[in-house]
């Protein structure tokens, strides 16, 4: 048994365990969060020794950091004794009470916490607040103080929704409330060195960068030091008399820069923060940039145009979170669900069983091919519309057998595939018009089908390098290798905003969205990529680029179609593939069409149209409950809610399908629905983003600061509210 050494703590690691399951295990709160390779809250140092890492790090992790010997512990498999090192103190929980709270801004409060005793921290980290009343609630809060004493103080923004954001900004009786503090937690924090620094701070993002200021300053920084501020408005800004005091005592010098979005007699900077950037950023400097994702987003893009190298680029990202009492609800009803029983294993067999029936038409040939064509049609439309809803979620004790079920989709889809390009083949019988678009469109829909939504799964599970390679060879079916990568890595991300090339805008047209979201998906995989490659000093033309690898591995199938029928064959296995992939837009279409994020929050399941049609949930492995996938995208099929509360689609999937084909059909469809999301389930910035588009663009969505190029290297976030 391998020995794995924490700071000072010496652990006993077990078989095939990563080093975070063993932590974990032990007792000792290293920090984490998603547990799956997507958020990097977990990157420690590792010291000594080597490790098996189960997900590409470099999609999260910074150039410095992978220079720097950084892992992910949850992904993380000691191959012998190793040590690793925290960049933060092993976290403790320490008691203490609310002793004051004074309101900053409209929306804005600053708590003060005296606690039992002192919490060792570093200025930049943060810790989880939980408070007396609210039982099972806790949210992370930067600390706005420089540590060293018993008092620290928070600084909150409320957020709509916001459990506890609006008991610690609005609630009238919180001071001598009793509270306790999880932390330290996080890697932000001031590095050392000589360049000048830049501090850009948004909303409640400049709660670590006070606590930075006023550390360095007590430390004797002489650094010169410039600290911009982006409000929307004037009645934004706060905290400029502390930061004044702090610029008076700075012995290097320091500038402060407040920048109003809105404000007709505001004397200073105007527009956002971002606009303002060349003129304070020096291309040797080190910025440390705090606050919502979009202005994040926006500010690296900036900054490294300007030639500030992504190492001297430290980001901490504040996304909120809003849990409803709907969702405590479901997590308590999982609880308590019964086991899983062999119906409910065999209930997702049926998505095996329409691919075998299509199988079988293809090898039958003729009218059998329309026919069964017209019958998966039916059973999708009748019996969605009959069969009416699936809102179980039993508990799988044998997520093995699960997942077999998704890899038995790759033999299933070849032996399909195979059978229709054989029958585009010279020495084949040959089929009639109408029995070749049959075969045709029914091949398309099961590469759509059976590929891409069973890759989809795969292809989230960054941790399991069998199904990565498997959902890949899915997704080369349909010439669409490069969503592996920007759906986990950018679409998730985005969604719902004008960045995401997958959300659809108000207005625009099922086949306008086929095009546009093709391109600027595939545009999108190669800048993520590009970015990868470039911290691991690797050139984007090399066998080491995911999306090369993608591509040939199509143009593989393409050439294997052509040794066995010809030239015929190839072309038509390539209008199949591209109709699947058209079949992915569509849905992608659908699953999104209208809705609006404001950036500045964390995606929510209204953010996704969501359906719990028995037949579509059966045969397409859940992704109806695309409400819950998106809120939670590490979460697996068979574990998402049905959340019967989200906004919720026309009918079944491919009910849902057939009707975008007709634009006219489909926008009186939609038009109620969405002027009822409007209503019920925008937050004020949605519904100020829909009526700037609506003044504008017919999209009704307007681009944003984060609608420039992404940069993937630096997704260090957590959530709070």
């Amino acid at each position: 048994m391998a020995t794995l050494r924490i700071d000072d703590h010496e652990l006993a690691a077990a078989p095939r365990e990563t080093i975070l399951q063993t932590a974990l295990r032990a007792g000792v709160a290293l920090p984490n969060s998603c547990r799956v390779g997507g958020c990097g809250t977990c990157k420690c140092r590792l010291v000594t020794g080597a490790v098996d890492e189960r997900t590409e790090t470099s999609y999260l992790l910074t150039a410095d950091e992978l220079a720097r010997g950084y892992i992910l512990a949850c992904q993380s498999v000691p191959r012998g004794d190793v040590a690793i090192a925290l960049d933060a103190p092993v976290a403790h929980r320490v008691a203490g009470r609310i002793t004051a709270r004074a309101r900053l801004t409209a929306d804005i409060a600053r708590i003060t916490i005296t606690l039992a005793a002192p919490l060792a921290y570093r200025a930049g980290q943060f810790a989880r607040l939980a408070i007396a009343g609210l039982d099972g609630v806790s949210r992370p809060y930067s600390f706005a103080t420089a540590p060293g004493g018993r008092d620290v103080a928070l600084i909150v923004r409320r957020v709509d929704g916001g459990r506890m954001s609006s008991v610690l900004v609005d609630d009238p009786d919180l001071v001598g409330r009793a509270v306790t503090l999880d932390g330290p937690h996080g890697g932000f924090g001031l590095r050392p060195g000589d360049a000048p620094l830049l501090f850009v701070a948004g909303g409640s993002g400049l709660a670590p960068i006070l606590a930075m200021l006023h550390a360095a300053l007590a430390a004797g920084e002489t650094r010169p030091a410039t600290v911009m501020l982006g409000a929307r408005s004037e009645a934004d800004l706060y905290a400029l008399t502390e930061l004044a005091a702090i610029a008076d005592a700075w012995r290097g010098g320091l500038t402060i820069v407040p920048v109003v979005e809105h404000g007709a007699t505001w004397p200073g900077a105007r527009g956002r923060v971002t606009d303002h950037l060349a003129t304070y950023a020096a291309p040797g400097c080190h910025a440390y940039v705090c606050g919502p994702p979009a202005m994040i987003d926006a500010a690296v893009d900036r900054l490294a145009a300007l030639g500030v190298a992504r190492d001297r680029l430290h980001v901490d990202r504040f996304t909120p979170e809003a849990p409803s009492e709907a969702d405590a609800q479901a997590d308590a009803q999982i609880t308590d669900a019964p086991v899983a029983g062999w119906r409910d294993y065999a209930k997702f067999l049926a998505f095996h069983a329409v691919g075998l029936v299509a199988l079988a038409a293809l090898l039958v040939g003729g009218a059998a091919i329309p026919w069964t064509l017209l019958a998966v049609i039916t059973l999708y439309v009748v019996g969605d519309a009959v069969a009416g809803d699936d809102t179980t979620t039993p508990r799988f004790t044998r997520p093995g057998v699960l997942t077999a079920q998704l890899w038995l989709a790759l033999p299933l889809l070849a032996a399909i595939v195979a059978v229709s390009v054989w029958t585009a083949s010279p020495g084949a019988p040959a089929l009639g018009f109408g029995a070749r678009v049959a075969a045709w469109l029914l091949t398309g829909l099961m590469i759509g089908m059976i590929g891409t939504i069973t890759a989809h799964e795969l292809t989230h599970r960054t941790w399991d390098r069998r199904s990565l390679v498997i959902g890949r060879w899915l997704l080369a079916f349909s010439f669409d290798t490069a969503f592996a990568i920007e759906h986990v890595y950018g679409h998730h991300r985005y969604v719902a905003t004008a960045h995401d090339p997958a959300t659809a805008p108000r207005g625009r047209t099922v086949y306008a969205h086929i095009a546009r979201s093709t391109v600027a998906g595939n545009v999108s995989a190669w800048r993520i990529e590009r970015d990868r490659l470039a911290k691991r000093g690797r050139g984007v033309w090399s066998w080491h680029n995911a999306v090369l690898r993608g591509y040939a591995m199509s143009l593989a199938l393409v050439a294997a179609a052509y040794v066995a029928g010809g030239a015929r064959a190839a072309a038509y296995f390539v209008a199949c593939g591209l109709a699947g992939k058209a079949l992915l837009e569509i849905v992608n279409y659908m699953e999104h069409y209208g809705l609006v994020r404001d950036p500045d929050t964390a995606v929510a399941p209204r953010h996704s149209w969501n359906s719990n049609r028995r037949i579509s949930s059966w045969t397409m492995f859940r992704l109806t409950r695309h409400s819950h996938h998106h809120a939670q995208g590490e979460v697996p099929y068979h574990a998402l809610r049905p959340y019967p509360d989200a906004p919720m689609m026309i009918g079944g999937y491919l009910t849902t399908i057939l009707l975008t084909l007709v634009p006219p059909v489909w926008r009186a469809l939609m038009a109620p629905r969405l002027a009822a999301w409007d209503a019920q389930y925008a937050t004020p910035g949605e519904r100020a983003i829909l009526d700037r588009g609506r003044d504008g663009q017919s999209a009704g969505m307007t681009a944003h600061p984060a609608a420039r190029e992404r940069t993937p290297g630096v997704r260090a976030h957590r959530t709070h509210a």
